[in-house]
């Protein structure tokens, strides 16, 4: 549709809208859609409260979903009904989304819906309801490290509490088992030796790791199982094997290799009717190192095993194994084997230790948030930790990363934060972010090109297992990630997900800017010395603080450094997610175009620039201003040599972000430029509306090197085109919706040199034709303009840039405009822009509009 410059509609104006409250009908006086009762078992969603660092409250909500579904997208639901209400308050491919509009004193209920090929399948239904944490809980800090604060420390048996440790005398390579015996649990007394070197010589000179132990019930006994090498080498692959009652004898019964099989790293797991197991990354003879993950079925006392009950992930060199058992599922978390680098966590699950496992489940990041998946902590069985350990780290950092761990139908979650708030007595868990997660979903850009499955969007939008990656072809270092938040808002921290590859993992240096129009940028991170630790010992994922105020974000990889290889980075640019956090503190400025024609004043050959920046433009042969009827004065173009016009240079140089907006209707075929910018045929940028499409293409290498887009449409009749692009990513809009992007450019203004010049009609190759057709209030800007702003600007009268369902006037449609007409047909509420609200066009606002809006939402 032309996008008219008329400013008011006589018939706009007088549509009538009902003022009186229109009742709701019986049938839909629960809003909303229905809870969805059957569920899938194949969905895992769980929903966590947490905090916002300066606040007490735990007023917001993180939702975390997986499935084994082929899933092509979901939609997350909201109500404060548990039964009825559920609006969609999320759309996307993600895997997690916070809800930051909680209220104190409410519930909420959210249920997830898997959008597949053969239909929607659902979750069930998950309640939250924000409170106050207590000023008495502990706090962890992930960021600088800290412990986790106990009450009482040991086992407890009868009225006494026992501490067990395995330790070496100094100066020596012995192991030796040491006991000590307190009245309340915080108070121990001296030591005693309960097993060493003299009940067994191999105790003598040895190293331990993988040291495991634990109460058994069922025998009222110690258990402790240990992984025993050499003081030199990791050859021998044998288990320390102990057992003794609290205050009593302890017996060494093995050091060596379970059924003639490797052991390494290893866990012990009771069952709940006492059976042990024990878990090892393990190997035969021959085999490499913690090749395969082996269950091993324990004997009576635990001082042995009996047989190999499972063999999980062979040759997959997965380590560091560790079972825990929830709502009947085994959950068995594993690590990939990285040396000391922080390496990838994942599980498997089953409901039968002899049965069918699953295959394994990506889990956090790809780094485990820089640290390697460790072991569990139960927080008297109301929540867990995944306690994951730092073997590399710099000064002043956390040692540990401890990250608050959920289950739901046989699926398990994680994810980081800063700090957290808990109680080991009562098993209270609070997460605390910095911030708001400001980020997701929000328009995103890079300075290098990758295909539309990789581009940078995937690396903010709620999920660690996509990611942005350049096209290896067009892989270049320096680069940057960028972020339009669409407000100014006051940063708080920013959290990176890199990739790193198994034994050549790399650190990255890097800085964050900031800027309020995308224009002007201010440096708000430094992580570019190469002397600091806390660089140079942080793999995988950095999270960091900012202080600030932007409206974009960039992040600007310098490079990344292999630990094995520091002067040869082969790694294609690869990030998995960026966060950033903050909150919000004022609306985005609008933007204002550097040249803007309305063509309604042109006199001598001169098209003033009402834009104010005094850019007129210059026609030349035949183009002119004609009248086009209600469209006011257009430029014409009558496909004469040398009919164009010229805008004066420069415009557009240095810049890596613009927008181009006109309105425009064709008659042209073959090869001609509607529009161009750049220096020659070697290096421009253009787009034509030609009479059945729309093609845009980029350029330092004449044709040869083209990138762009293309988009076939009716070009013979009047549409608003607007093309804007950040960096590698372009975006179309015809008439203000989006239509096309692409993220593949490889070029833009900032690389074609100064004193560009910009021609409308005419293309820099001279076998070219001119353009035929008629163009309209052409405005160009030095910023990539968003969803919203596209539409401010797409042209037309009040009534056709209305957006529909905008009854808010914020500039969009969501489920603020749903919530707001709701209250408004209740009787308890107002309408911004009435007239955006009547969806089905019937002159009166009534419930069949509220049943045409979700399915604006749904789409």
């Amino acid at each position: 549709m032309r996008m008219k410059k008329i400013i008011c509609h006589a018939a706009a104006a007088a549509m009538i809208f009902s003022c009186a409250p229109a009742a709701i009908p019986t049938a839909y006086a629960a809003q909303g859609r229905e809870a969805v009762t059957d569920t899938s078992e194949d969905i895992g969603f769980v929903g966590n409260l947490f905090c916002i660092a300066d606040s007490q409250n735990a007023d917001h909500a993180e939702l975390q979903w997986s499935t084994t579904l082929s899933a092509k997208s979901y939609t997350l639901y909201r109500s404060e009904n548990g039964k009825s209400g559920f609006e969609p308050v999320y759309e996307g491919n993600g895997a997690s989304w916070q809800d930051n509009s909680m209220e104190m004193g409410k519930e909420y209920f959210y249920q997830l819906a898997v959008h597949t090929e053969k239909g929607d399948k659902y979750s069930e239904v998950r309640s939250l309801k924000p409170c106050e944490t207590s000023g008495s809980l502990d706090v962890y800090d992930n960021q600088h490290g800290s412990n986790l604060v106990y009450e009482t420390s040991g086992t407890k048996v009868g009225d006494k509490y026992y501490s067990y440790s395995l330790k070496s005398h100094a100066g020596q390579n012995d192991i030796y088992l040491a006991e000590r015996v307190s009245t309340d649990g915080v108070h121990f007394g001296q030591e005693r030796t309960v097993a060493d070197s003299s009940q067994n010589p191999d105790l003598a000179s040895c190293k331990i790791e993988s040291v495991h132990i634990e109460y058994a019930e069922k025998t009222g006994q110690i258990v402790v199982w240990a992984h025993w090498e050499k003081p030199s080498g990791y050859s021998d692959g044998k288990a320390l094997v102990i057992t003794g009652t609290p205050g009593g004898n302890f017996k060494v019964h093995h050091v060596y290799n379970p059924l003639d099989i490797q052991v390494r790293d290893m866990a012990v797991f009771f069952d709940d009717d006492g059976t042990g197991y024990l878990i090892a990354a393990a190997n035969k003879s021959g085999q490499g190192a913690n090749a395969t993950i082996y269950i091993f079925k324990m004997n009576e006392d635990y001082s042995g095993v009996t047989e190999v009950v499972k063999k999980l992930h062979e040759d997959q060199y997965r380590e560091f194994p560790n079972m825990i058992k929830k709502d009947g599922y085994y959950f068995l978390f594993t690590s990939q084997a990285a040396g000391w680098y922080p390496s990838s966590g994942a599980y498997t699950v089953t409901k039968d230790l002899y049965g069918e496992w699953s295959g394994l489940r990506s889990i956090g990041n790809s780094s485990t948030f820089s640290s390697q998946s460790g072991w569990i902590v139960n927080m008297q069985d109301e929540n867990y930790l995944m306690h994951a350990y730092r073997w590399l780290k710099g000064a002043g950092t956390s040692g540990t990363t401890l990250c608050p761990l959920y289950f739901d139908n046989g699926f398990a979650f994680y994810d980081y934060c800063p700090t957290f708030r808990y109680s080991t007595k009562t098993g209270e868990l609070y997460p605390v972010q910095e911030g708001e997660l400001l980020s997701q979903d929000k328009p995103a850009s890079s300075s290098i090109a990758s295909n539309s499955g990789e581009s940078p969007s995937k690396a903010f939008d709620g999920s660690y297992q996509t990611g942005f990656k350049a096209i290896d072809k067009s892989k270049k270092w320096p680069f940057y990630l960028q972020v339009d938040l669409e407000s100014v808002c006051e940063l708080s921290n920013i959290q990176t997900s890199w990739f790193i590859y198994k034994g050549s993992e790399a650190y990255y240096t890097y800085t964050v800017e900031g800027s309020l129009d995308g224009q002007h940028w201010e440096k708000l991170l430094d992580r570019t010395n190469k002397n600091d630790e806390t660089i140079t010992k942080t793999y995988g994922f950095n999270s960091d603080m900012l202080s600030g105020k932007a409206r974009y974000v960039r992040l600007n990889v310098q490079n990344a450094t292999l630990q094995n290889n520091p002067n040869n980075n082969w790694y294609t640019p690869n990030v998995f997610e960026v966060k950033v956090f903050g909150k919000k503190v004022g609306d985005a400025e609008t933007p204002s175009p550097a040249v803007h024609y309305d063509f309604e004043n042109v006199s001598g050959g001169k098209v003033p620039d009402i834009s104010g920046n005094g850019n007129d433009m210059t026609l030349s042969g035949s183009a002119s201003a004609v009248n086009d009827g209600a469209n006011g004065n257009v430029l014409n173009f009558d496909g004469n040599a040398d009919t164009y016009g010229q805008l004066p240079d420069g415009i557009l140089d240095g810049c890596r972000e613009y927008t181009i907006s006109m309105d425009a209707v064709s008659q042209s075929e073959g090869d001609f430029f509607t529009f161009a910018q750049g220096q020659d045929k070697e290096k421009y940028v253009f787009f034509k509306v030609a009479k059945d499409h729309f093609r845009f293409q980029t350029t330092t290498d004449t044709w040869r090197g083209e990138t762009g887009l293309r988009y076939d449409l009716d070009g013979t009749v009047w549409h608003n085109y607007t093309l804007s692009v950040s960096g590698a990513v372009a975006r179309l809009y015809v008439d203000g919706e989006l239509v096309s992007e692409t993220s593949d450019l490889t070029t833009g203004p900032a690389d074609m040199g100064s004193k560009q010049n910009c021609l409308i009609g005419k293309s820099y190759y001279p076998e070219d034709v001119m353009f035929t057709g008629k163009i309209d209030n052409l405005q160009i800007y030095k910023c990539a303009l968003t969803d919203k702003e596209v539409k401010a600007i797409s042209g037309g009268s009040d009534a056709e840039k209305a957006v529909k369902g905008d009854v808010n006037g914020d500039g969009a449609v969501n489920s603020a405009d749903l919530v707001m007409l709701q209250k408004y047909l209740h009787g308890t509420g107002t309408l911004t822009v009435p007239e955006n609200g009547d969806l089905i066009k019937d002159g009166t606002l009534d419930v069949f509009d509220i049943i045409e809006m979700r399915k604006l939402l749904i789409k």
